[in-house]
């Protein structure tokens, strides 16, 4: 253990993505196997990953990532004045002005032939939650949503997943819909989320009135959950409905339920930040 703060001083600078590691690592794998008979006192011809097992080593190659993902995570809680800011996406520099040669600002073929440390720090920024208010007065008691409004709020789930039950739930669905339209003052929301393969998330939520489309809203983001996706989109239908002052009924249609429930919890969760702008 006494060796690897020694081995591993400042490797963020050559162990990044696209990298030429080659030698670096055949250095290090070296020297951990060296350890690893050194430890178990078995043969050199033994094997060498069932050595690095039994002596409890972690392959050196998935010890760097682990250090090198906690290293990028670091620049989270950077000071404002620190001199990397200027060289991170708009996103996190912290109000500092951002350097003339900050990623953003390079066109795509000379992202895609970027190869830098700095590169590496913004993709795993993207990936950290937003932080959330433990005591925010909303999820205090007698101050939730459910406490005030109980009885305006219902939720329409089947019963069980047999034929005769969702057959009845479908019904349900239709006659809530049926009614939202046939009112002036009522309005329904169909909500919707997809994951790309690419991590971006696409919410989109469709505004229904008078049986036809008012309002088509759409809006991507990078690294986040299913479940964050699916408020990100009942958002977005419910912001605008919210600021309308004829609308007294609001239907939501969404094939999540467990994430419209998480609007009435209250313990906090990283998700507190989609849900406060829906449940305020």
């Amino acid at each position: 253990m006494c060796i690897l703060p020694i081995a591993l001083y400042r490797f963020q600078l050559w162990f990044f993505k696209g990298a030429p590691t080659g030698n670096n690592m055949y250095e290090l794998r070296k020297m951990q196997c060296r350890a690893a008979l050194w430890i178990t006192r078995a043969f050199r011809t033994s094997p060498l990953e069932g050595i690095k097992a039994i002596a409890g080593l972690i392959p050196i190659h998935l010890h760097l990532c682990k250090l090198n993902g906690r290293h990028h995570l670091c620049y989270a809680s950077i000071p404002p004045s620190h001199a990397i800011n200027s060289l991170l996406d708009t996103a996190h520099t912290k109000n500092q002005p951002s350097h003339r040669f900050v990623t953003s600002n390079l066109i795509d073929k000379q992202q895609i032939k970027l190869r830098s440390p700095i590169k590496d720090v913004n993709e795993h920024l993207n990936e950290v939650l937003p932080c959330f208010d433990p005591i925010h007065p909303l999820f205090s008691p007698s101050l939730q949503v459910v406490d005030h409004f109980s009885g305006r709020i219902t939720f329409h789930s089947p019963l069980s997943s047999s034929n005769e039950d969702t057959h009845v739930y479908i019904q349900k669905l239709n006659n809530a819909f049926r009614q939202s339209q046939a009112s002036p003052h009522s309005i329904a929301i169909i909500a919707n989320r997809g994951i790309k393969k690419s991590n971006v998330a696409l919410a989109v939520a469709h505004i229904w009135a008078n049986n036809s489309v008012t309002d088509q809203l759409s809006l991507q983001a990078i690294n986040i959950m299913p479940i964050e996706a699916e408020l990100m989109s009942m958002r977005l239908g419910l912001i605008p409905a919210l600021n309308n002052n004829n609308i007294c009924d609001i239907t939501v249609v969404t094939d999540s339920i467990s994430a419209v429930r998480k609007i009435l919890e209250s313990k906090t969760s990283p998700f507190q930040k989609s849900i406060l702008p829906i449940a305020i």
